[in-house]
Parts: C-alpha cells; sequence; structure tokens
C-alpha cells in the first residue's frame, strides 16, 4: 500500500469518519488542508482492494456533509465579517470596495456555475465560499448550488477512488495536477479579463489623436 494511503489508514482506524468529515468541511470552509485527498484515500478503503475497512455510501453522506456545512461557515464569514469590513473602508486580503463591486455583479451573472463547478477545482474549492458571501450573492441560491456541487463531488471523488483504487498513486496525482491545471487556465483568463479594458482604452486613445499636419512643399 502506497505511503500516503497508508497513513490515512492509519489515522482512519484510530479516528474513524472524524477525519474525513473535518478534513473536508475545513477545506471549504477556506483553509488550504487536503480535504480531496482525504475523501479519495477513504474511498479507497472502502473497495474490496483496500479491504473495506470504510462504508462506500457513508463516505459518500459524511464528504458530502462536510462540504455543505464548511461552505456555509466560509459564506458566513465572507458574508458577516469580510464583507462589513470592505463597507467600512477597509481592505480585506486583497479585496478593495472597487473590487467587492466587480464581484457583486459578476456572482450575480455566473455565482450559481461558479459554486458548482469551483467544487472541483482545488484552489475554487477553498475560497468559494468566502468569495460568495462577500459579494453579497443570496444564501438560498448559494445553499441550492453548493449542495448540489457537494453531492456530485463527493459522489464523483467515491466512486474514482473505490473503483480505480488499485492505481491510487496516477490517480491522485492526475486529480492533483488536472485541478491546479484548471486552476491556472481561470487565473491567467480572469487576469486577462481584467487587464483587456486598459489595452482596448489605450488602443482606442492613441486611434483617436488627431494625424500630424503634412509639411508644404
Amino acid at each position: 500500500m502506497p505511503e500516503t494511503l497508508q497513513t490515512f489508514a492509519d489515522i482512519y482506524a484510530v479516528h474513524g469518519y472524524w477525519v474525513l468529515f473535518l478534513g473536508v468541511m475545513l477545506e471549504n470552509a477556506g483553509i488550504p488542508l487536503p480535504g480531496e485527498t482525504a475523501l479519495l484515500a477513504a474511498a479507497v478503503l472502502s473497495s474490496p482492494e483496500g479491504g473495506g475497512r470504510l462504508h462506500l455510501w457513508t463516505v459518500i453522506a459524511v464528504a458530502a456533509t462536510g462540504a455543505v456545512i464548511g461552505d456555509n461557515l466560509g459564506y458566513w464569514v465572507g458574508r458577516e465579517w469580510a464583507r462589513a469590513r470592505i463597507e467600512r473602508g477597509k481592505r480585506f486580503l486583497f479585496l478593495t470596495p472597487a473590487r467587492v463591486a466587480r464581484a457583486e455583479r459578476y456572482f450575480a451573472k455566473y455565482g450559481a456555475a461558479t459554486v458548482f463547478f469551483g467544487r472541483f477545482v482545488a484552489l475554487l474549492r477553498i475560497v468559494a465560499g468566502p468569495a460568495a458571501g462577500v459579494a453579497g450573492m443570496p444564501w438560498w441560491r448559494f445553499f441550492l448550488a453548493n449542495a448540489a456541487g457537494a453531492l456530485v463531488w463527493a459522489t464523483a471523488i467515491s466512486l474514482l477512488g473505490y473503483f480505480l483504487g488499485g492505481a491510487w498513486d496516477a490517480l491522485h496525482r492526475w486529480l492533483g495536477w488536472g485541478a491546479w491545471a484548471i486552476a491556472g487556465t481561470i487565473v491567467l483568463v480572469a487576469v486577462v479579463w481584467h487587464f483587456l479594458p486598459y489595452f482596448s482604452r489605450g488602443r482606442a486613445a492613441g486611434d483617436a489623436q488627431p494625424a500630424a499636419p503634412k509639411s508644404g512643399p
């Protein structure tokens, strides 16, 4: 058994499903912990190849519940603390009132899709809840997208671990690199989207300059 998987097996043997619940919950609340790795390991350990030490459907239920609670905690922190601080004209990390105004417009259009699909991307899984709260996304919309995403994510990762657990190293590496590649692409697109108006205005200003008069013969 690979070393990382054996470590999780030893932890689960002592603490059971609580480790899975806390790992997933804290990651989704905004703390960078390996919640997805904990879920994948639990799913592998529920498979015949992993010794059937855990129960697959309990793993899915525990992970989905932890994800929903964690994201709601992150949403609450963003809505009640970070947003209140910004409304007083103060900064919160890299957020300013102007940036929050742009985030509000973004979440009004794409908030539900971001919360749902962000579940599958390592970086977005950590920040989606607090970001939705700061942006003032209505809680009921957040909750529905969050719960649906949590259930799909927990089921998909658990089934991958259960049926492909024999290829733990490759599966773990693929999920990690794939998630970060998607996150990098999203960040790149966001940066281009942010700076594109500046380039457009600069080009327009250059085109608007009057041409220099021609000198006479």
